[in-house]
């Protein structure tokens, strides 16, 4: 373990139940479709955690689950991936978070439903109960999932310590726009930057714009992630598009958490910005390539690899 990477990365975020189910046949509204449904752990935060695991970062989650069984599944799913769930809380009545989706015979989404009550119990009294835990983290990885006085509070709080955000999507990357710059290292996508800053982006020249606009109001790392045409990044140094080879996408599901893990991996590990967006996009890279939301292939050893095939190609 590196010098910098002495302790441990905690992560407060989003653990639920992802359920999908999947018919064999077109669908047939209002009536029974015979298909497959199966059953995971999910939630951002607890993805995020699980794929830092698997980069050997040691790893703790805060979250909250239900006093029920399907809150016992996803912390023994969360432990087997030796992530610590010790600081998970259970709720004495409201059931574990669970997302439950349907799809269709192409395997399209036709519809969701997302039950997330629980996790808007998190309380700042619950941050400050884990407060000496937080302070000795190498860095914490906030997901906007969780209601919005605890991220304020943890943004002053532990400001001391490199904080970095998962904006997860435009309507929870809204309730923390003024808060920003607060954060050491973000990751929104083209059209949470556009919400953050202000700034249409339409080409090169306004992402840079858009970009340094967040670095002007305190972040240290911008990515900027554009789905199949790559990840804009700036540090207020070095800045520019990086985007990896074309690859046949069995699932888009879990490249951002693994792209998350891969930042985290790069701020611990690697020098500087450009080493970190090539780790963090070949982590993505592996997940695209899995029809799970996290890929059992995600390694070390594996990213090291697809590192080394691309630099061979590129030369």
């Amino acid at each position: 373990m590196t010098p910098k990477q002495k302790h441990y990365v905690f992560v407060i975020g989003g653990a639920n139940i992802d359920l999908q189910g999947s018919s064999d046949n077109p669908l047939l509204l209002k009536d029974s479709n015979p298909g497959e449904i199966s059953m995971s752990s999910g939630g951002v935060g607890r993805n995020i955690a699980e794929n830092m695991s698997r980069l050997n970062i040691p790893t703790k989650i805060f979250s909250y689950v239900g006093s029920d069984a399907l809150g016992n599944f996803l912390i023994e799913s969360t432990q087997k991936a030796n992530v610590d769930t010790s600081y998970i809380n259970r709720h004495p009545t409201l059931p574990t978070s669970q997302y439950l989706s349907v799809l269709d015979d192409n395997n399209d989404m036709l519809v969701s439903i997302s039950d997330m009550r629980i996790i808007n119990e998190m309380s700042i009294d619950d941050i400050r109960s884990h407060k000496d835990a937080l302070n000795q983290s190498s860095l914490i990885v906030i997901d906007t999932n969780i209601p919005v006085d605890v991220i304020e509070y943890v943004t002053e709080e532990f400001s001391h310590i490199p904080l970095f955000l998962d904006t997860v999507s435009i309507a929870k990357a809204s309730k923390i726009k003024h808060l920003i710059g607060k954060f050491h290292t973000v990751k929104p996508n083209r059209l949470e930057s556009e919400l953050i800053t202000g700034i249409k982006i339409t080409d090169q020249s306004s992402m840079h714009s858009a970009a340094k606009n967040m670095f002007k109001k305190g972040c240290k790392q911008i990515f900027i992630t554009l789905g199949d045409e790559g990840v804009f990044y700036y540090d207020g140094k070095d800045y520019g598009m990086f985007n990896q080879k074309k690859i046949d996408v069995v699932s888009a599901n879990g490249a951002g958490d693994a792209f998350v893990a891969g930042m985290v991996y790069g701020f611990l590990n690697l020098n500087g910005i450009k080493e970190t967006v090539k780790y963090a996009s070949a982590a993505a890279m592996i997940a695209l390539k899995s029809k799970n939301t996290i890929s059992d292939q995600l390694s070390v050893e594996n990213v090291a690899l697809l590192l080394k095939e691309q630099s061979n190609e590129a030369e």
